[in-house]
Formats: C-alpha cells, structure tokens, sequence
C-alpha cells in the first residue's frame, strides 16, 4: 500500500514566501483590494500581473465548457499566484482564480521580480524552489485524480485540508465544493460522507464537515 498524504504536499498554499514579504512591499508599489466573488485570473484570457497575497484567501480551477468546476489549490497570505504570468502578458492563463474572501493584493510585474532578485540574490532560487511546490501539487492533483476512486480522493482532501488549515478539525466547505475540490459528482460526496459519517470518520453541518478521525481517513486514502 503505498499513501497519498504527503506531508510536503498540501492544498493550501500559506506563508510560503514570509521571508520576502518586506521585499515585495519594497519592490511592488501598488496595491488592489477585491471583493469575496471576484475574479482575479480568467482561464484563457492574458494576465496582466501575478499577485502578492497580504491578506485573504483565493481558489484555483478549472472550468469544462459545461460549467462543472475542479478546484486545484488554495492561496493564502505571503504567496505569489497568477505565476502563468511570467511567461508574458501576451500568454492566455490556464487557470480560473477566484476570491473566497475579501483579498488584498500587491500587484507584481516580471520587472518587480527581476528587481526583487537584484536586491536580493537568495530571491531568485526562492521563487524557483516555490514553483516547484505549486507545481508538485498540481502533480499530485493529477496522480489522485487518474488512479483513486471517489473515496480515497475525498478522504485525501479532506487530510490534506484539515492538516494545513488546522481549525479543529472543522473544513469549512459545502458539499458541492468539496466534489469540484475531488473531482467528483455532488451525489457521489454525498453518499461517501454519508458513509463516512456512519462509521464515525467525520461529522456534517450545513457548510462544514468535521473530521474525527484523521488516522482512519489516511488508510482510506490508500492506494495499492
């Protein structure tokens, strides 16, 4: 049996760049606030900057023509996100990114980060080793997805969600978002919470679960 929790591997991405919050402030001089529902990157539009989180909470996904959305990721603060912007502004993003809650931002430019790594030479292999953690998530996401049923990709996230969020074990996400997080129908997550409920794994409130048993939910995200 080989596991899908990697404790290098999260869904929430938070804090990751703390150390260079004060050179970003430095390099980047405008900033932009965004309502809960606003849409700072739309899949197959060009960007026009990335985005410094200082505060708030942002989703990541995609979108098929029908409508159905696959969330990737979340951003919290002290992380860079948009990042399809570094290869121009003349390239469309993958990617649909959205605000969960009210956001404040810093907008950074190619030029910011090029400054940034002037005045700070450790910065340039920061931002690298960054990407590859968004990277190996997306990775990941890809590997859940292609090779484990609906249960073990439910109890995966909700794992990986509990362990980065830390709120006492209380996810506080619907139903219908935890399906798009797992690539899964609304009526597939409500039998697997069903399930899970019944054998004391978590508990469901309107907007919420709750996880009980975190070491149970682990075997359950299990692979052979």
């Amino acid at each position: 049996m080989a596991t899908i929790i990697d404790p290098s591997i999260s869904y929430i991405i938070n804090n990751n760049l703390i150390k260079y919050h004060d050179l970003f402030i430095k390099c980047c001089h405008r900033t932009a606030e965004f309502p809960k529902g606003a849409i700072l990157s739309r899949s197959g539009e060009p960007i026009p900057y990335m985005y410094f989180m200082l505060e708030g909470m942002v989703k990541v996904y995609t979108m098929n023509p029908s409508g159905y959305i696959r969330i990737l990721g979340y951003h919290k603060s002290n992380t860079l996100f948009a990042m399809d912007g570094i290869c121009g502004k003349q390239e469309p993003a993958v990617v649909t990114i959205e605000s969960i809650t009210p956001v404040k931002v810093l907008l950074v430019t190619w030029d910011d980060i090029i400054a940034m790594g002037n005045l700070d030479h450790s910065f340039p292999g920061a931002i690298l080793r960054y990407y590859g953690t968004v990277f190996r998530l997306m990775c990941f996401d890809a590997e859940t997805k292609s090779i484990c049923d609906a249960s073990a990709r439910l109890a995966a996230f909700l794992c990986l969600y509990e362990k980065n969020i830390k709120e006492n074990g209380v996810i506080r996400l619907t139903q219908d978002e935890l399906a798009s997080a797992v690539n899964a129908s609304r009526v597939q997550i409500a039998r697997i919470c069903s399930d899970f409920k019944k054998r004391g794994f978590i508990a469901c409130s309107r907007g919420s679960v709750t996880v009980l048993n975190y070491d149970e939910l682990v075997k359950l995200s299990q692979y052979k």
